[in-house]
């Protein structure tokens, strides 16, 4: 008796899938490139793997992307807590900010809260209040 053959995946189908960490578990999978929300394999929590732009006035409880948050210079956000892939804020963010890549502060830039970030680099003129962790989370 044969056993079915599995396709082999060509070039094209392998980039296909990209490598994300878990924000809750920090458990690394495979998804794939297009997928705009996931279900970890570990935690099973909901993941959104989109970028997401704010460009207007957004208060929520908690803002969670694997992706990159961008306040822009209209942008204000009030939140308890925004966990994310990485943040570019060059309007006003009054949370609590738990990084998984950098932080990028625009010159004329506010941030009210803790930001904890493998790194953070501020313009000259932002205004930063709160506590600061810097570096790998261990």
């Amino acid at each position: 008796m044969a056993l079915p053959l599995e396709p082999i995946p060509g070039p094209h189908e392998r980039e296909d899938r990209v490598s994300i960490v878990c924000l809750h578990c920090r458990q690394a999978q495979q998804v794939a490139r297009r997928a705009l929300t996931v279900t970890c394999r570990h935690c099973h929590k909901s993941l959104r793997l989109e970028d997401l732009p704010i460009k207007d006035y957004h208060a929520r409880r908690s803002i969670e992307t694997c992706g990159i948050v961008t306040v822009e210079k209209k942008g204000n956000v009030v939140a308890d807590r925004v966990l994310c892939g990485g943040m570019i804020v060059r309007g006003k963010v009054k949370a609590k900010v738990i990084s998984y890549g950098p932080v990028l502060v625009g010159p004329e830039a506010e941030i009210n809260g803790d930001i904890t970030a493998p790194s953070l680099a501020v313009g000259a003129g932002a205004i930063l209040e709160g506590q600061y962790a810097i570096g790998s989370p261990e």
